[in-house]
């Protein structure tokens, strides 16, 4: 597959190297803003694609030791004392913590029963608390850094994104390609002054902004489908 670099020339027409404008290091910064505002953009319509986008933390062994730095929590799980016996946590407000830890509580939590909760530092506890394997947890979270299939900084020569749909990388590469055509709107405005190749520009910009946004519209399908669900519980109702 064609680089980033390659993909974004491609739309633009523009010659993108250490120098240019925009440069490849600012190439690079557009496909990671890209990545966070496509995914930003899609959870904000379909949060119930989170997983799509989802990394996980390592096994963790301590309680107030985590933190996923405030990125959306898909799904907190602990060991139920068999190894990778995977047991969903229930979130709970901070103010039921002594509660889930007594056996007389209807709060308690066991291992096969788990809830976590979020401190005021954004560090995860577990209860009952974790330990060694095999009563580890571990986090699942909407990944909020963008890098390339091998897991680097996601730059202007790599061709693929890790934690993140294939069908929405073009969206990725569209965005970078609106940047990159601002950027050079910006120098021909202030530095050239040349009109023509200016408005053959804001043509393309316009374009591409039209795709950017077209990608992010409801799909009709789904919203068809929502409708008649909604139908089907309101003839159901009718005959109740």
């Amino acid at each position: 597959m064609a680089t980033f670099e390659a993909q974004v020339e491609a739309l633009t027409s523009i010659d993108i190297d250490g120098s240019s404008t925009p440069t490849q290091n600012e190439l690079s910064q557009f496909l990671k803003d890209g990545v966070m505002d496509v995914t930003s953009k899609h959870l904000a319509i379909r949060p119930q694609d989170s997983h799509m986008f989802t990394k996980v933390t390592a096994e963790t062994t301590s309680n107030d030791s985590l933190s996923v730095n405030g990125s959306k929590i898909v799904s907190v799980v602990r060991e139920a004392g068999t190894n990778n016996d995977w047991r969903n946590c229930r979130e709970i407000p901070i103010g039921l913590q002594s509660n889930v830890t007594d056996t007389n509580s209807l709060h308690y939590s066991s291992k096969y029963n788990p809830s976590y909760m979020i401190a005021d530092t954004n560090k995860i506890s577990v209860f009952p608390s974790p330990g060694s394997d095999p009563n580890t947890f571990k986090v699942y979270y909407v990944n909020k850094d963008a890098v390339n299939g091998s897991g680097s900084s996601l730059a202007y020569n790599h061709d693929d994104i890790l934690y993140f749909p294939i069908n929405k990388v073009y969206l990725v590469v569209t965005y970078a390609a609106i940047k990159s055509l601002e950027a050079k709107l910006s120098f021909y405005t202030i530095e050239e002054e040349d009109e023509e190749l200016v408005r053959s520009l804001q043509v393309s910009l316009q374009q591409l902004q039209v795709t950017y946004n077209s990608g992010f519209l409801p799909d009709k399908n789904y919203e068809a489908a929502l409708q008649s669900q909604g139908q089907q519980r309101g003839q159901r109702g009718q005959r109740a």
